[in-house]
């Protein structure tokens, strides 16, 4: 078994209780649309859903999610491989927050995330990037986390110029959309982050096209 484990607050190891990929290639034979390479955590399979249905044909969202932390040493293949079979693509979205808490939010969060765009940058040297404010959790101390780590975010992201899509805000501004465990949201949560990357991204994708 694997002791790349995440689960070092209780057991010492470093695996999440339930470690997950959850991949999706939207609409294989269309060519038409627009095709975005959104990879995140949880928050993103529901909103990848939610943005291909508010794109209306426009754009469609592939989804690469995973409980893989940032410094996991198996994250970068397993997006190679996945993005490999999806081809081609016309902006990459990433939001990881919601995982690795066992790294430290002053410099070790920060260093993993700016490897993971560093990768992205060299992977699709050719493909718009955007860096995603992780969204809003219920729990206290995780949110004044998030914070600290959006925070990181903006700076890569500023260091890179890279344009930040705000979905924290808009999870933070609708918390009444939560769902009970406190992290994830409802349909119509999910919806409001769809319409938002749509509304980002489509002007940039069309003028692109021009």
């Amino acid at each position: 078994m694997s002791e790349f484990t995440y689960e070092r607050d209780t057991t010492g190891a470093r695996l999440e209780t339930y470690e997950w990929d959850n991949v999706w290639w939207e609409q294989t034979s269309n060519r038409e649309a627009g095709r975005v390479l959104y990879i995140g955590d949880s928050i993103s399979c529901r909103t990848r859903e939610a943005a291909t249905r508010a794109a209306e044909g426009r754009l469609l969202f592939d989804g690469f999610g995973t409980s893989k932390a940032l410094d996991n040493p198996y994250l970068f293949e397993s997006i190679r491989l996945f993005s490999r079979q999806e081809g081609e693509r016309c902006a990459i979205l990433l939001n990881n927050g919601l995982h690795g808490w066992h790294l430290d939010d002053a410099e070790e969060y920060p260093a993993a995330y700016e490897a993971a765009v560093r990768f992205l940058l060299a992977e699709f040297p050719k493909t718009p990037l955007y860096l995603l404010l992780t969204t809003s959790v219920a729990n206290a101390e995780r949110e004044a986390r998030v914070r600290v780590r959006n925070a990181a975010v903006k700076a890569i992201a500023e260091r890179y110029g890279l344009p930040v899509i705000d979905l924290y805000t808009v999870s933070a501004e609708h918390a009444h959309l939560r769902a009970h465990d406190g992290v994830h949201y409802t349909p119509e949560g999910y919806a409001l982050f769809g319409e938002c990357l749509v509304r980002e991204l489509l002007p940039a994708v069309t003028k692109e096209k021009e």
